[in-house]
């Protein structure tokens, strides 16, 4: 083969490579617009009028009716794989990326196919309009209270039986709200105030995780007895008449109880002593003495601002609260 033969050759072949990999930018093109068509399609965006506070809402919910679709359709083709495309890879980023607390896989809340049923049941009865009207809200509220350079998004899936509560924080600005049947015992007015409390609650954590959290901080359980008593008190002053406190409260000071908890203070962290019903605790047991430890606080120091509060260490409010001296 002479050198001309070569040459032709070569660059035959450098077109080729050139031509494959275009169309490959143009495929990854593709879906990249096709990914960012679908977060538009299930987003809304607002700010605070007041502060310019950005925030976000991922209806993640919306993605499960073609997912549905696609895994009777295709039932050669891997569940798991198809969730990961069609469900977690359009809302990854928005909601679970960065994340400082996020510790579930989500492959965990892969549906089977018997639930499919249900979650149709759930997502037939979503109002869209109302509920970012609900959550906005909220958001705009609790952010007028306390405020946040960091974008804040919620995330709305379907109701998922491997958590404990309606809404999660994962981290900085990543807020996960699960639908529920809770209107099965609430009048719509009622949910809708349990809905706008709670988000503030959530946007509570959000706000502690940016200012505490790190990827090396040890959670103890008295750092949880504190996020989750701090998010209490910051939900009854943005929603003062409805709100969990009621719910979770236990004015009395049982020496008995603290006996089973005290000594695991500075622990690590578990949701035995934050949820109670377990350990001879009863419920909400961590929620009432997280409330009772910030207020204890709050008496001591009555011009503290819900930053400076909100900005303390766990450490620092239990003891510049002298909660100890509630059971002596």
């Amino acid at each position: 083969m002479n050198i001309a033969n070569k040459i032709i050759i070569s660059i035959c072949m450098l077109l080729l490579i050139i031509i494959l990999s275009a169309c490959k930018q143009t495929e990854q093109s593709q879906e990249n617009i096709i990914m960012e068509k679908e977060q538009q399609d299930i987003s809304y965006s607002f700010k605070n009028p007041n502060t310019g506070q950005e925030f976000e809402i991922i209806h993640a919910y919306m993605l499960y009716k073609n997912y549905f679709e696609t895994v009777k359709g295709n039932p050669d083709e891997s569940p798991n794989e198809l969730y990961q495309k069609i469900i977690i890879e359009p809302v990854y980023d928005a909601c679970f990326k960065g994340a400082e607390h996020y510790k579930f896989s989500v492959f965990e809340w892969i549906p089977e196919e018997s639930d499919f049923n249900s979650i149709k049941n759930q997502l037939e009865s979503v109002e869209e309009e109302h509920m970012n009207m609900l959550i906005e809200d909220s958001l705009v509220k609790s952010s007028d209270i306390l405020s946040s350079d960091k974008k804040t998004t919620v995330c709305v899936f379907p109701e998922n039986e491997k958590f404990p509560s309606d809404m999660i924080t994962f981290g900085t600005g990543k807020i996960t709200v699960f639908l529920s049947e809770l209107n099965n015992y609430f009048k719509l007015s009622e949910l809708d105030n349990y809905n706008k409390s709670g988000v503030s609650h959530e946007y509570h954590h959000s706000v502690w995780f940016e200012k505490h959290y790190t990827k090396d901080y040890f959670m103890t359980v008295l750092d949880n007895l504190i996020i989750e008593g701090s998010a209490v008190m910051f939900e009854t002053l943005a929603y003062p008449d409805t709100n969990s406190k009621d719910l979770v409260l236990d004015e009395n000071f049982n020496k008995e109880y603290w006996s089973k908890i005290e000594t695991y203070l500075e622990s690590s962290g578990t949701n035995e002593f934050i949820l109670g019903g377990s350990r001879g605790l009863p419920d909400y047991y961590g929620y009432s003495e997280g409330y009772k430890m910030i207020r204890s606080y709050l008496n001591l120091h009555p011009d503290a601002t819900v930053e400076d509060w909100t900005s303390k260490s766990p450490r620092e409010i239990f003891e510049e609260g002298n909660y100890m001296a509630n059971y002596e």
